[in-house]
């Protein structure tokens, strides 16, 4: 008691409050980090197998619109794969009677593909939703894999790592980034996505999954359609994230870590590309449990406090105190770097550790923002 009645005679109520305020959002930000190591340890096959052997599986990618490049490009790289037991299931939704053509043409070569055609009216305008719904049920095999004409596969073992995945559970994902490119906003942009999947991911380990990327994902049939596929139909994006809410359990999903498995897409053209892309996705997490909401805003608040905190301290404190508050922040950048630096070997990217600390202090003011002014934007989309 004399000691505390001594701390608060030499720096008052209000110092010693900021100070513990401090600490205790350190302590938090510290445990937050060391969790997210969860996602660089990881191993999948420490888990109990619940197939003997991969099984054969079928990927559904919809084609909406005549994209040219794509089929002569990364289509070939998807239906060139190393695996043998595996179809390619396109969906064309369009009009153009020469573009299917080609399409079908493609099947003389490539014997594991299969195409269908939705013919496409504006008067009824075709969903990604019974694009898939379509595939799905054209799929030979019962374990579905879905990407999309945006997803560039940077290796020819994705689909057979991918369908390994599924000898550990029912839900298969695996990780997609924005392509590298020069300039600082190419950084952020990879670094903002980086940091939302490894989130999920971590929390998918945890069997707490709330997130997915269409680009690299896979469920068996039997799942899909016992609960009805995706059912959001006023959404444009994100209905997959609910999907995957809604038949993940603790035990069904497999997380895949491996570089094979993962792919990229092109990244945005402009920021102004970029934020809406990101309006889009968000739309999403209206929609989510209160325990995913809890947990994201949680995580943001905390973080958002503890600089504010820091900040204060530094700024109105003594000077060994200022001495303190800045020594944690540093700490915490220096666990923050190697946390980060390990979970993004673990899914293969690179060059993400340049300008980590400015980084770090402006993406959830960013996401701040993002959230407080998403819902005004949410009619857009609709």
């Amino acid at each position: 008691m004399e000691i505390l009645n001594t701390i608060i005679d030499g720096y008052g109520i209000a110092g010693v409050v900021l100070m513990t305020i401090v600490i205790l959002l350190f302590i938090e930000q510290i445990v937050s980090l060391a969790r997210s190591l969860v996602v660089a340890k990881f191993k999948l096959t420490s888990r109990t197998p619940i197939l003997s052997e991969q099984p054969p599986v079928s990927i559904i990618v919809p084609l909406f619109g005549e994209d040219e490049e794509y089929l002569k490009g990364d289509f070939r790289t998807l239906l060139l794969q190393s695996s043998t037991s595996y179809e390619v299931v396109a969906v064309y939704v369009g009009k153009e009677d020469a573009f299917y053509a080609t399409l079908k043409h493609m099947r003389k070569f490539y014997k594991h593909l299969k195409t269908t055609h939705i013919d496409y009216t504006p008067q009824y305008p075709i969903t990604m939703r019974l694009a898939l719904n379509i595939g799905i049920k054209s799929a030979t095999y019962e374990h579905i894999i879905i990407t999309t004409p945006e997803t560039r596969l940077t290796t020819r073992d994705w689909a057979d790592y991918m369908a390994r995945g599924f000898m550990y559970g029912d839900i298969v994902l695996g990780y997609c980034n924005w392509e590298a490119e020069k300039g600082l906003a190419n950084l952020f942009y990879r670094k903002y996505r980086f940091s939302e999947v490894r989130t999920y991911l971590a929390e998918a380990i945890r069997g707490r999954q709330y997130g997915a990327a269409r680009n690299c994902m896979g469920f068996t049939k039997s799942l899909y359609f016992s609960v009805r596929g995706f059912d959001h139909l006023d959404l444009t994006a994100g209905e997959d994230d609910l999907f995957i809410q809604r038949i993940a359990t603790p035990e069904n999903v497999a997380v895949l870590l491996t570089p094979h498995a993962h792919c990229s897409e092109l990244p945005p053209a402009s920021f102004s590309g970029w934020l809406t892309e990101v309006y889009r996705q968000g739309q999403t997490r209206q929609f989510y449990t209160q325990q995913a909401r809890n947990a994201e805003g949680c995580a943001m608040l905390c973080r958002l406090s503890f600089f504010v905190a820091a900040i204060g301290a530094i700024a109105t404190l003594p000077l060994e105190l200022k001495i303190a508050s800045a020594l944690l922040l540093i700490v915490r950048y220096i666990v923050m770097a190697v946390v980060n630096s390990k979970t993004a070997a673990r899914v293969g990217e690179k060059g993400l550790s340049a300008w980590e600390p400015i980084f770090d202090f402006i993406e959830p003011w960013v996401r701040f923002i993002i959230r407080a002014t998403q819902r005004e934007r949410i009619s857009v989309w609709r």
